[in-house]
Protein backbone atom coordinates (compact mmCIF):
# COMPACT_ATOMS: atom_id res chain seq x y z
CA UNK A 1 0.00 0.00 0.00
CA UNK A 2 1.42 3.34 -1.24
CA UNK A 3 0.91 6.73 0.97
CA UNK A 4 0.71 10.23 -1.02
CA UNK A 5 2.72 12.69 0.04
CA UNK A 6 -0.08 14.67 1.34
CA UNK A 7 -1.35 12.06 3.59
CA UNK A 8 1.80 11.44 5.18
CA UNK A 9 1.85 15.37 5.71
CA UNK A 10 -1.68 14.51 7.88
CA UNK A 11 -0.21 11.94 9.81
CA UNK A 12 2.80 14.03 10.65
CA UNK A 13 0.56 16.94 12.01
CA UNK A 14 -1.77 14.83 13.69
CA UNK A 15 0.92 12.82 15.31
CA UNK A 16 3.34 16.05 16.53
CA UNK A 17 -0.20 17.38 17.75
CA UNK A 18 -0.50 14.53 20.50
CA UNK A 19 2.57 14.67 21.37
CA UNK A 20 2.49 18.69 22.45
CA UNK A 21 -0.87 17.72 23.92
CA UNK A 22 1.28 14.57 26.16
CA UNK A 23 4.00 17.14 27.04
CA UNK A 24 1.47 19.96 28.43
CA UNK A 25 -0.61 17.45 29.99
CA UNK A 26 2.42 15.59 31.56
CA UNK A 27 4.64 18.88 32.25
CA UNK A 28 7.49 17.77 30.04
CA UNK A 29 8.70 20.88 29.89
CA UNK A 30 9.50 21.37 33.75
CA UNK A 31 10.72 17.88 34.43
CA UNK A 32 13.15 18.72 32.03
CA UNK A 33 13.95 21.83 33.43
CA UNK A 34 14.13 20.29 37.07
CA UNK A 35 16.74 18.08 35.70
CA UNK A 36 18.75 20.64 34.35
CA UNK A 37 17.99 19.92 30.70
CA UNK A 38 18.01 23.09 28.92
CA UNK A 39 19.79 25.45 27.31
CA UNK A 40 20.28 29.54 26.74
CA UNK A 41 20.51 29.80 22.66
CA UNK A 42 19.87 27.41 20.09
CA UNK A 43 16.56 25.60 19.74
CA UNK A 44 14.63 24.58 22.98
CA UNK A 45 15.19 21.43 24.36
CA UNK A 46 11.50 20.61 25.04
CA UNK A 47 11.46 20.97 20.80
CA UNK A 48 14.19 18.36 20.88
CA UNK A 49 12.14 15.99 22.82
CA UNK A 50 8.84 16.65 20.71
CA UNK A 51 10.90 16.02 17.52
CA UNK A 52 12.63 12.65 18.87
CA UNK A 53 9.25 11.68 20.00
CA UNK A 54 7.65 12.10 16.47
CA UNK A 55 10.52 10.16 14.97
CA UNK A 56 9.89 7.28 17.53
CA UNK A 57 5.98 7.01 16.79
CA UNK A 58 6.13 7.95 13.16
CA UNK A 59 8.57 4.84 12.53
CA UNK A 60 11.54 6.52 10.95
CA UNK A 61 15.25 7.87 11.31
CA UNK A 62 15.94 10.73 11.24
CA UNK A 63 17.53 10.63 7.70
CA UNK A 64 14.96 9.47 6.26
CA UNK A 65 12.75 12.08 7.85
CA UNK A 66 15.12 14.72 6.57
CA UNK A 67 14.43 12.93 2.84
CA UNK A 68 11.09 13.49 2.85
CA UNK A 69 11.02 17.04 4.29
CA UNK A 70 13.00 17.67 0.92
CA UNK A 71 11.09 16.09 -1.07
CA UNK A 72 8.05 17.80 -0.17
CA UNK A 73 10.11 21.38 -0.49
CA UNK A 74 11.03 20.33 -4.44
CA UNK A 75 7.07 19.73 -5.12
Amino acid sequence: MTRSITQITQNDKQLSKAIKKFFIKFYISSALKASNAYKKKGVPVVEIFQYLFLLIFSNRSMYMNMLLLETRLLL
